[in-house]
Protein backbone atom coordinates (compact mmCIF):
# COMPACT_ATOMS: atom_id res chain seq x y z
CA UNK A 1 0.00 0.00 0.00
CA UNK A 2 2.87 2.41 0.62
CA UNK A 3 4.05 1.59 -2.75
CA UNK A 4 0.92 2.40 -4.76
CA UNK A 5 0.48 5.61 -2.33
CA UNK A 6 3.72 6.89 -4.09
CA UNK A 7 3.28 5.82 -7.57
CA UNK A 8 -0.16 7.13 -7.16
CA UNK A 9 1.62 10.36 -6.11
CA UNK A 10 3.82 10.20 -9.36
CA UNK A 11 1.04 9.78 -11.56
CA UNK A 12 -0.03 13.60 -11.06
CA UNK A 13 3.45 14.85 -10.74
CA UNK A 14 4.34 17.17 -13.67
CA UNK A 15 6.16 15.48 -16.88
CA UNK A 16 9.49 17.26 -16.41
CA UNK A 17 9.73 16.23 -12.65
CA UNK A 18 8.91 12.54 -13.63
CA UNK A 19 11.80 12.43 -16.69
CA UNK A 20 14.33 13.86 -14.02
CA UNK A 21 13.26 10.79 -11.93
CA UNK A 22 13.56 8.53 -14.69
CA UNK A 23 16.65 9.67 -15.88
CA UNK A 24 18.30 9.35 -12.01
CA UNK A 25 16.75 5.70 -11.54
CA UNK A 26 18.28 4.76 -15.17
CA UNK A 27 21.41 6.01 -15.04
CA UNK A 28 21.72 4.42 -11.52
CA UNK A 29 20.48 0.76 -13.14
CA UNK A 30 23.26 1.40 -15.72
CA UNK A 31 26.07 1.84 -13.33
CA UNK A 32 24.88 -1.24 -11.28
CA UNK A 33 24.75 -3.34 -14.40
CA UNK A 34 28.10 -2.36 -15.85
CA UNK A 35 29.59 -3.13 -12.36
CA UNK A 36 28.41 -6.71 -11.26
CA UNK A 37 26.21 -7.81 -14.13
CA UNK A 38 28.85 -9.78 -16.71
CA UNK A 39 27.10 -10.11 -19.48
CA UNK A 40 26.64 -5.71 -19.69
CA UNK A 41 29.84 -5.35 -18.58
CA UNK A 42 31.65 -6.77 -21.80
CA UNK A 43 28.45 -5.16 -24.28
CA UNK A 44 29.31 -1.56 -22.67
CA UNK A 45 33.35 -2.63 -23.13
CA UNK A 46 32.39 -3.73 -26.60
CA UNK A 47 30.69 -0.40 -27.41
CA UNK A 48 33.39 1.51 -25.66
CA UNK A 49 30.36 3.37 -23.80
CA UNK A 50 30.83 3.71 -20.00
CA UNK A 51 27.76 4.14 -17.51
CA UNK A 52 28.92 8.27 -16.97
CA UNK A 53 28.91 8.54 -21.00
CA UNK A 54 24.82 8.48 -20.44
CA UNK A 55 23.79 11.81 -19.67
CA UNK A 56 20.54 11.68 -20.89
CA UNK A 57 17.97 9.27 -22.77
CA UNK A 58 18.83 10.37 -26.33
CA UNK A 59 22.50 9.27 -25.09
CA UNK A 60 21.35 5.88 -24.79
CA UNK A 61 20.75 5.19 -28.63
CA UNK A 62 24.51 4.12 -28.32
CA UNK A 63 23.89 1.43 -26.60
CA UNK A 64 22.95 -2.11 -28.13
CA UNK A 65 19.51 -3.37 -28.05
CA UNK A 66 18.96 -6.45 -26.39
CA UNK A 67 17.12 -9.20 -28.25
CA UNK A 68 14.73 -12.02 -26.80
CA UNK A 69 17.46 -14.73 -28.03
CA UNK A 70 20.19 -12.62 -26.10
CA UNK A 71 18.27 -13.21 -23.03
CA UNK A 72 17.54 -16.90 -23.70
CA UNK A 73 20.90 -17.96 -24.48
CA UNK A 74 23.04 -15.83 -21.69
CA UNK A 75 20.65 -16.12 -19.09
CA UNK A 76 23.77 -16.91 -16.39
CA UNK A 77 25.76 -14.53 -17.52
CA UNK A 78 22.71 -11.34 -17.17
CA UNK A 79 21.89 -12.40 -13.39
CA UNK A 80 23.94 -10.28 -11.02
CA UNK A 81 27.01 -11.67 -9.28
CA UNK A 82 25.32 -9.91 -5.85
CA UNK A 83 21.89 -11.80 -6.31
CA UNK A 84 20.61 -14.80 -4.07
CA UNK A 85 18.47 -16.78 -5.73
CA UNK A 86 16.76 -17.87 -3.12
CA UNK A 87 15.97 -14.14 -2.53
CA UNK A 88 14.07 -14.19 -6.10
CA UNK A 89 11.29 -15.21 -7.89
CA UNK A 90 11.92 -16.91 -11.65
CA UNK A 91 9.26 -16.35 -14.12
CA UNK A 92 8.65 -17.67 -17.48
CA UNK A 93 7.08 -15.68 -20.00
CA UNK A 94 4.20 -17.02 -21.97
CA UNK A 95 5.55 -17.03 -24.93
CA UNK A 96 3.16 -14.88 -26.81
CA UNK A 97 5.62 -13.46 -29.41
CA UNK A 98 6.16 -16.76 -29.83
CA UNK A 99 9.63 -16.69 -28.17
CA UNK A 100 9.30 -18.03 -24.52
CA UNK A 101 11.85 -17.27 -22.30
CA UNK A 102 12.90 -17.13 -18.54
CA UNK A 103 13.79 -14.27 -16.45
CA UNK A 104 14.57 -13.54 -12.91
CA UNK A 105 13.17 -10.86 -10.25
CA UNK A 106 14.36 -10.15 -6.35
CA UNK A 107 11.02 -10.91 -4.50
CA UNK A 108 11.69 -7.48 -2.76
CA UNK A 109 10.74 -6.15 -6.39
CA UNK A 110 7.18 -7.31 -6.44
CA UNK A 111 5.57 -5.30 -3.47
CA UNK A 112 6.22 -2.33 -6.39
CA UNK A 113 5.30 -4.69 -9.29
CA UNK A 114 1.99 -5.77 -7.16
CA UNK A 115 1.21 -1.89 -6.56
CA UNK A 116 1.67 -0.94 -10.37
CA UNK A 117 -0.91 -3.58 -11.46
CA UNK A 118 -3.19 -1.64 -9.20
CA UNK A 119 -2.03 1.79 -10.26
CA UNK A 120 -4.28 2.02 -13.33
CA UNK A 121 -7.59 0.22 -11.57
CA UNK A 122 -7.70 2.70 -8.50
CA UNK A 123 -6.45 5.66 -10.50
CA UNK A 124 -9.93 4.46 -12.15
CA UNK A 125 -12.08 4.22 -9.80
CA UNK A 126 -11.77 0.86 -8.53
CA UNK A 127 -11.88 0.28 -4.92
CA UNK A 128 -9.50 -2.02 -3.99
CA UNK A 129 -11.34 -3.31 -0.16
CA UNK A 130 -14.97 -3.19 -1.07
CA UNK A 131 -15.27 -4.26 -4.71
CA UNK A 132 -15.48 -7.79 -6.10
CA UNK A 133 -12.87 -8.44 -8.39
CA UNK A 134 -11.96 -11.10 -11.18
CA UNK A 135 -8.66 -12.10 -12.15
CA UNK A 136 -9.58 -14.46 -15.54
CA UNK A 137 -6.58 -16.05 -16.91
CA UNK A 138 -5.07 -19.50 -17.63
CA UNK A 139 -4.84 -20.52 -14.35
CA UNK A 140 -4.81 -24.52 -14.03
CA UNK A 141 -2.35 -25.50 -11.51
CA UNK A 142 -1.35 -22.34 -10.47
CA UNK A 143 -2.42 -21.78 -6.50
CA UNK A 144 -2.71 -18.28 -4.83
CA UNK A 145 -1.63 -17.76 -1.37
CA UNK A 146 -3.32 -15.43 0.61
CA UNK A 147 -0.62 -13.45 3.57
CA UNK A 148 -2.22 -13.13 6.67
CA UNK A 149 -3.53 -10.16 6.29
CA UNK A 150 -5.41 -10.98 3.10
CA UNK A 151 -6.92 -13.41 5.04
CA UNK A 152 -8.55 -11.60 7.67
CA UNK A 153 -9.50 -9.08 5.62
CA UNK A 154 -11.29 -11.63 3.22
CA UNK A 155 -13.23 -12.79 6.48
CA UNK A 156 -14.18 -9.46 7.19
CA UNK A 157 -15.67 -9.13 3.63
CA UNK A 158 -12.98 -7.09 2.31
CA UNK A 159 -10.67 -7.39 -0.36
CA UNK A 160 -12.47 -10.13 -2.07
CA UNK A 161 -10.67 -10.80 -4.99
CA UNK A 162 -11.13 -14.18 -7.01
CA UNK A 163 -9.06 -16.17 -9.45
CA UNK A 164 -10.76 -17.56 -12.06
CA UNK A 165 -9.35 -20.16 -14.56
CA UNK A 166 -9.60 -19.04 -18.44
CA UNK A 167 -8.87 -22.23 -19.59
CA UNK A 168 -12.67 -23.59 -18.15
CA UNK A 169 -15.59 -24.26 -20.77
CA UNK A 170 -16.52 -20.61 -21.48
CA UNK A 171 -19.76 -21.70 -20.00
CA UNK A 172 -18.86 -22.76 -16.77
CA UNK A 173 -16.75 -19.66 -16.56
CA UNK A 174 -20.00 -17.37 -17.36
CA UNK A 175 -21.76 -19.23 -14.49
CA UNK A 176 -19.02 -18.61 -11.85
CA UNK A 177 -19.24 -14.54 -13.17
CA UNK A 178 -22.96 -14.86 -11.91
CA UNK A 179 -22.69 -16.13 -8.91
CA UNK A 180 -20.23 -13.74 -7.72
CA UNK A 181 -21.39 -10.70 -9.30
CA UNK A 182 -18.35 -8.67 -10.25
CA UNK A 183 -17.04 -5.63 -9.72
CA UNK A 184 -14.05 -5.36 -11.33
CA UNK A 185 -12.82 -8.22 -14.49
CA UNK A 186 -9.72 -8.41 -15.58
CA UNK A 187 -8.42 -10.66 -18.49
CA UNK A 188 -7.36 -10.52 -21.89
CA UNK A 189 -9.32 -8.92 -24.70
CA UNK A 190 -9.90 -12.38 -26.26
CA UNK A 191 -11.22 -14.09 -23.56
CA UNK A 192 -13.51 -10.82 -23.07
CA UNK A 193 -14.46 -11.80 -26.56
CA UNK A 194 -15.91 -15.18 -25.63
CA UNK A 195 -17.52 -14.42 -22.57
CA UNK A 196 -19.25 -11.46 -24.73
CA UNK A 197 -20.14 -14.62 -27.55
CA UNK A 198 -21.50 -16.41 -24.78
CA UNK A 199 -23.65 -13.51 -23.14
CA UNK A 200 -24.98 -13.05 -26.75
CA UNK A 201 -26.06 -16.73 -27.43
CA UNK A 202 -27.09 -16.98 -23.50
CA UNK A 203 -29.00 -13.19 -23.71
CA UNK A 204 -27.65 -13.40 -19.98
CA UNK A 205 -25.78 -9.74 -19.33
CA UNK A 206 -22.69 -9.95 -16.37
CA UNK A 207 -22.69 -6.01 -14.83
CA UNK A 208 -19.16 -5.15 -13.79
CA UNK A 209 -18.54 -1.82 -13.46
CA UNK A 210 -15.15 -1.46 -14.66
CA UNK A 211 -13.38 -4.17 -16.96
CA UNK A 212 -9.88 -3.80 -17.84
CA UNK A 213 -7.66 -5.72 -20.55
CA UNK A 214 -4.79 -6.32 -21.07
CA UNK A 215 -1.45 -9.09 -23.03
CA UNK A 216 -3.19 -8.86 -26.28
CA UNK A 217 -3.96 -5.97 -29.08
CA UNK A 218 -7.10 -4.32 -28.18
CA UNK A 219 -8.48 -3.56 -31.58
CA UNK A 220 -11.05 -1.52 -32.69
CA UNK A 221 -13.54 -3.83 -33.67
CA UNK A 222 -13.02 -5.53 -30.60
CA UNK A 223 -13.60 -2.62 -28.32
CA UNK A 224 -16.54 -2.35 -29.90
CA UNK A 225 -17.75 -5.60 -29.63
CA UNK A 226 -16.97 -5.87 -25.91
CA UNK A 227 -18.21 -2.61 -24.87
CA UNK A 228 -21.02 -3.76 -26.29
CA UNK A 229 -21.78 -6.83 -24.64
CA UNK A 230 -21.02 -5.61 -21.18
CA UNK A 231 -22.42 -2.06 -21.75
CA UNK A 232 -19.24 -0.53 -19.89
CA UNK A 233 -16.47 1.48 -21.34
CA UNK A 234 -13.44 -0.98 -21.16
CA UNK A 235 -10.11 0.32 -20.63
CA UNK A 236 -6.69 -1.34 -21.77
CA UNK A 237 -3.59 -1.57 -20.30
CA UNK A 238 -0.11 -2.46 -21.92
CA UNK A 239 2.42 -4.31 -20.65
CA UNK A 240 3.99 -7.54 -20.06
CA UNK A 241 5.58 -10.62 -17.74
CA UNK A 242 9.46 -8.52 -18.08
CA UNK A 243 8.95 -5.22 -17.36
CA UNK A 244 5.20 -5.44 -15.66
CA UNK A 245 2.09 -2.54 -16.63
CA UNK A 246 4.00 -0.61 -19.20
CA UNK A 247 1.18 2.04 -19.67
CA UNK A 248 -2.54 2.28 -19.84
CA UNK A 249 -6.09 4.35 -20.27
CA UNK A 250 -7.19 6.11 -18.17
CA UNK A 251 -11.36 7.46 -19.06
CA UNK A 252 -10.78 9.96 -21.52
CA UNK A 253 -9.24 7.73 -23.51
CA UNK A 254 -6.63 9.89 -25.24
CA UNK A 255 -3.62 7.42 -25.25
CA UNK A 256 -1.98 5.30 -23.00
CA UNK A 257 -0.21 6.74 -20.22
CA UNK A 258 3.46 5.86 -19.79
CA UNK A 259 4.30 4.45 -16.54
CA UNK A 260 7.89 6.19 -17.03
CA UNK A 261 8.50 6.50 -13.44
CA UNK A 262 8.90 2.52 -13.53
CA UNK A 263 10.24 2.09 -16.75
CA UNK A 264 11.70 3.73 -19.67
CA UNK A 265 10.07 3.37 -23.12
CA UNK A 266 11.78 4.23 -26.35
CA UNK A 267 9.96 4.14 -29.81
CA UNK A 268 12.72 3.18 -32.22
CA UNK A 269 13.31 2.80 -35.94
CA UNK A 270 16.36 2.11 -37.84
CA UNK A 271 18.57 2.44 -34.67
CA UNK A 272 17.32 6.26 -33.92
CA UNK A 273 14.72 7.40 -31.51
CA UNK A 274 11.27 8.29 -33.82
CA UNK A 275 9.83 11.93 -34.26
CA UNK A 276 6.60 12.04 -31.79
CA UNK A 277 3.57 10.19 -33.52
CA UNK A 278 6.11 8.25 -36.03
CA UNK A 279 5.59 4.04 -35.21
CA UNK A 280 9.11 3.00 -34.02
CA UNK A 281 9.96 -0.83 -32.02
CA UNK A 282 9.34 -0.18 -28.34
CA UNK A 283 12.16 -0.87 -26.28
CA UNK A 284 12.13 -1.04 -22.68
CA UNK A 285 14.15 -0.69 -19.70
CA UNK A 286 12.65 -1.77 -16.71
CA UNK A 287 14.36 0.47 -13.50
CA UNK A 288 13.20 -2.01 -10.84
CA UNK A 289 15.04 -5.32 -11.33
CA UNK A 290 18.60 -4.98 -9.93
CA UNK A 291 18.71 -9.25 -9.60
CA UNK A 292 18.32 -9.37 -13.73
CA UNK A 293 18.36 -5.85 -15.37
CA UNK A 294 16.85 -5.64 -19.19
CA UNK A 295 18.67 -2.93 -20.80
CA UNK A 296 17.11 -1.53 -23.73
CA UNK A 297 15.08 -4.99 -24.15
CA UNK A 298 13.27 -5.78 -27.79
CA UNK A 299 9.35 -6.91 -26.64
CA UNK A 300 8.26 -7.17 -30.03
CA UNK A 301 6.09 -4.77 -30.45
CA UNK A 302 5.13 -1.29 -32.33
CA UNK A 303 4.02 1.84 -31.11
CA UNK A 304 3.77 5.45 -31.65
CA UNK A 305 5.24 8.21 -29.15
CA UNK A 306 2.96 11.41 -28.18
CA UNK A 307 2.99 15.34 -27.43
CA UNK A 308 -0.41 15.46 -26.81
CA UNK A 309 -1.41 16.36 -23.27
CA UNK A 310 -4.27 13.94 -21.53
CA UNK A 311 -7.48 16.18 -20.88
CA UNK A 312 -6.98 14.46 -17.15
CA UNK A 313 -4.26 16.73 -16.36
CA UNK A 314 -2.32 13.32 -15.31
CA UNK A 315 1.92 13.85 -15.72
CA UNK A 316 2.63 10.42 -17.07
CA UNK A 317 3.01 11.18 -21.00
CA UNK A 318 1.06 9.36 -23.41
CA UNK A 319 1.95 6.61 -26.35
CA UNK A 320 -0.72 6.81 -29.21
CA UNK A 321 -1.12 3.45 -30.54
CA UNK A 322 0.01 -0.20 -29.92
CA UNK A 323 0.39 -2.49 -32.92
CA UNK A 324 1.14 -6.02 -32.88
CA UNK A 325 -0.70 -8.33 -30.97
CA UNK A 326 -3.80 -9.59 -32.99
CA UNK A 327 -3.84 -12.97 -32.75
CA UNK A 328 -6.54 -16.01 -34.47
CA UNK A 329 -8.93 -17.85 -32.05
CA UNK A 330 -8.24 -21.73 -32.50
CA UNK A 331 -11.64 -23.56 -33.12
CA UNK A 332 -11.88 -27.08 -31.91
CA UNK A 333 -13.91 -30.11 -33.73
CA UNK A 334 -16.67 -29.26 -30.91
CA UNK A 335 -17.25 -25.67 -32.06
CA UNK A 336 -15.18 -24.80 -28.71
CA UNK A 337 -12.82 -21.79 -29.17
CA UNK A 338 -9.34 -21.50 -27.58
CA UNK A 339 -7.72 -18.31 -27.14
CA UNK A 340 -4.32 -18.07 -28.51
CA UNK A 341 -3.07 -16.85 -25.07
CA UNK A 342 -3.86 -20.53 -23.68
CA UNK A 343 -1.73 -22.07 -26.09
CA UNK A 344 0.97 -19.99 -25.53
CA UNK A 345 1.23 -21.47 -22.07
CA UNK A 346 1.64 -24.81 -23.11
CA UNK A 347 5.31 -24.13 -24.30
CA UNK A 348 6.64 -22.83 -20.63
CA UNK A 349 9.40 -24.38 -19.30
CA UNK A 350 9.97 -26.50 -22.21
CA UNK A 351 13.90 -26.19 -22.41
CA UNK A 352 15.63 -25.90 -26.16
CA UNK A 353 12.38 -24.00 -28.37
CA UNK A 354 13.65 -20.11 -29.48
CA UNK A 355 10.49 -20.13 -31.89
CA UNK A 356 7.20 -21.38 -32.30
CA UNK A 357 4.19 -21.08 -34.74
CA UNK A 358 1.00 -23.08 -34.46
CA UNK A 359 -0.59 -23.27 -37.38
CA UNK A 360 -4.48 -24.61 -38.16
CA UNK A 361 -5.05 -26.18 -40.71
CA UNK A 362 -8.67 -27.83 -40.12
CA UNK A 363 -10.76 -27.68 -36.91
CA UNK A 364 -8.67 -31.14 -35.72
CA UNK A 365 -5.58 -30.74 -38.09
CA UNK A 366 -2.70 -28.42 -36.51
CA UNK A 367 1.07 -28.08 -37.69
CA UNK A 368 3.34 -26.47 -34.93
CA UNK A 369 6.64 -25.24 -36.22
CA UNK A 370 9.33 -24.79 -33.55
CA UNK A 371 13.04 -23.29 -33.97
CA UNK A 372 15.34 -25.51 -31.55
CA UNK A 373 18.61 -24.80 -30.06
CA UNK A 374 21.78 -26.87 -30.55
CA UNK A 375 21.90 -29.83 -27.97
CA UNK A 376 17.97 -30.10 -27.97
CA UNK A 377 16.23 -32.21 -26.06
CA UNK A 378 14.66 -35.16 -28.20
CA UNK A 379 11.72 -35.53 -25.71
CA UNK A 380 10.28 -32.14 -27.17
CA UNK A 381 7.89 -33.35 -29.59
CA UNK A 382 6.60 -35.85 -28.09
CA UNK A 383 5.99 -33.86 -24.63
CA UNK A 384 4.45 -30.74 -26.44
CA UNK A 385 2.02 -33.60 -28.55
CA UNK A 386 0.95 -34.61 -25.41
CA UNK A 387 0.19 -31.34 -23.94
CA UNK A 388 -1.83 -29.94 -26.67
CA UNK A 389 -3.90 -33.41 -27.13
CA UNK A 390 -4.38 -33.38 -23.16
CA UNK A 391 -5.26 -29.88 -22.46
CA UNK A 392 -7.64 -29.11 -25.53
CA UNK A 393 -9.05 -32.68 -24.80
CA UNK A 394 -10.24 -33.45 -28.45
CA UNK A 395 -9.23 -36.11 -30.95
CA UNK A 396 -6.47 -34.00 -33.01
CA UNK A 397 -3.81 -34.88 -35.59
CA UNK A 398 -0.93 -32.65 -34.42
CA UNK A 399 2.46 -32.74 -36.36
CA UNK A 400 5.50 -31.25 -35.19
CA UNK A 401 8.81 -30.23 -37.19
CA UNK A 402 11.57 -28.06 -36.75
CA UNK A 403 12.46 -25.31 -39.02
CA UNK A 404 15.58 -23.34 -39.58
CA UNK A 405 13.15 -20.10 -39.39
CA UNK A 406 9.70 -19.13 -38.82
CA UNK A 407 8.54 -16.09 -41.74
CA UNK A 408 7.47 -12.87 -40.13
CA UNK A 409 6.61 -9.73 -41.31
CA UNK A 410 6.91 -7.60 -38.61
CA UNK A 411 6.41 -9.47 -35.07
CA UNK A 412 5.99 -13.54 -35.29
CA UNK A 413 2.20 -14.38 -35.52
CA UNK A 414 2.12 -17.07 -33.16
CA UNK A 415 -1.07 -18.70 -34.00
CA UNK A 416 -2.43 -18.83 -37.56
CA UNK A 417 -5.94 -20.40 -37.71
CA UNK A 418 -8.05 -21.20 -41.12
CA UNK A 419 -10.91 -21.76 -38.92
CA UNK A 420 -11.58 -18.64 -37.18
CA UNK A 421 -13.21 -15.74 -39.37
CA UNK A 422 -12.91 -12.53 -37.65
CA UNK A 423 -16.58 -11.53 -38.43
CA UNK A 424 -17.48 -13.46 -35.48
CA UNK A 425 -16.46 -10.59 -33.64
CA UNK A 426 -17.87 -8.01 -35.50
Amino acid sequence: MRNLRALRRNTWLPTSELEKMQLKAFRKILKYAYENVAFYHRRFNAAKIKPEDIQSIEDMQGLPILAKKDVQRNFDSLVSRNVRMEMCKKETTSGTTGTPLTFIAEKRASGIMSANKLRHQVENGSRLFRDKYVLLLPARGFSRKRTYLGGFLARLGFLRRRLMDAQEPVEDVMEKLISFGPDVIDSLPSFFLLLAKEMEKRGEVIHPRHIFGSGELLDTVSRRFINSAFNVDMLDVYGCTEAGNIAWECSEHAGYHTNIDLVVTEFVKDEEHVTMGEAGKIILTPLWNYAMPLIRYEIGDVGRPSSERCPCGRGLPLMEVIEGRYEDFIVLPSGRMISPYVTSRYFENVEGIDEYRIIQQARSNFIIQLVLREGRNNDIFLRLEDTFKKELGEDLTISIEAVDSIPKNGKLRHVVSNCCPRELFS
